[in-house]
């Protein structure tokens, strides 16, 4: 019993770190490489091809964001089913944290679907079925406004899911202890959150 809990304490850990790096810094990665879509196609188009060109890319793509993104929602379910309420920040109310956890289990297991369905619709066509996957592709590909609103959505949860993992990991490895340093990692989580979901939704719209 007492072998199992400390396991689960380091897969805890693991589980929150992951959300961070490699899956963090990859959605930040992600989002500037985007952005090129706001000065054109053929700055998109450039990038889109550095990228592809990127030496040892499959072994990149898979150690680096399939298998984290494999572990950090398996393990995310697992906290899930277990129903584990655990409230941080003691003194700053527990129906903030509640709402809070709530989002997070939500945003976490949608994006699980959202992304296995960005990957097919991107990735998995470029390197299965030869397609080109660059601004014109896009473009078109956003142009419903269904997938408008799928990705609006996506893009909300996986900021909210990032930022508010933020607090998490703070919290979890010791960083954050006085209540005073929650409450501020709670605001710097805002903010995360309001200026990654406005970049991620004007680079969105760019593609036309």
């Amino acid at each position: 019993m007492v072998t199992s809990d400390i396991r689960h304490y380091y897969l805890r850990r693991l589980h929150s770190a992951t959300g961070i790096f490699p899956l963090g810094v990859f959605l930040l990665q992600h989002f500037f490489g985007n952005a090129y879509a706001v000065r054109g196609p053929e700055a998109f188009n450039r990038h889109a091809e550095f990228l592809l060109e990127l030496p040892y890319l499959p072994v990149l793509e898979i150690g680096m964001v399939f298998a984290p993104i494999l572990f950090h929602s398996i393990y995310g379910l697992v906290i899930t089913a277990e129903g584990d309420l655990v409230h941080p920040g003691q003194g700053l109310g527990l129906r903030y944290h509640n709402l809070a956890y709530l989002f997070q289990r939500i945003s976490g297991i949608f994006l699980m679907l959202f992304i296995a369905y960005h990957v097919w619709n991107t990735r998995v066509q470029g390197v299965f079925y030869g397609q080109t996957v660059d601004y014109a592709y896009m473009a078109r590909y956003f142009a419903p406004t269904y997938e408008k609103l799928i990705y609006i959505v996506g893009i909300l949860s996986a900021c909210y899911h990032f930022a508010h993992g933020l607090f998490n990991v703070t919290y979890k490895w010791g960083l954050t202890v006085s209540a005073w340093a929650q409450q501020g990692m709670i605001y710097i989580s805002y903010a995360v959150f309001g200026a990654l979901s406005a970049v991620g939704i004007h680079i969105l719209f760019s593609f036309k």
